[in-house]
């Protein structure tokens, strides 16, 4: 290749996409993970009294 090619300019630039699909990769496997748990379920009414009364 020629010298342009890898120049620091280019390299800055490969380097900071990598980063950013690793960061998107990483970000949908968390959304995979706590999706696959299932619905969330809200509390129970007595730990919202017990918490609104001290």
């Amino acid at each position: 290749m020629n010298k342009e090619f890898f120049s620091k300019k280019n390299i800055l630039a490969f380097l900071t996409a990598l980063i950013s699909i690793l960061i998107g990769l990483v970000y949908l496997a968390l959304v995979f993970i706590l999706d696959f748990r299932g619905p969330m379920n809200p509390p129970p009414s007595e730990a919202l009294i017990s918490a609104v009364v001290f």
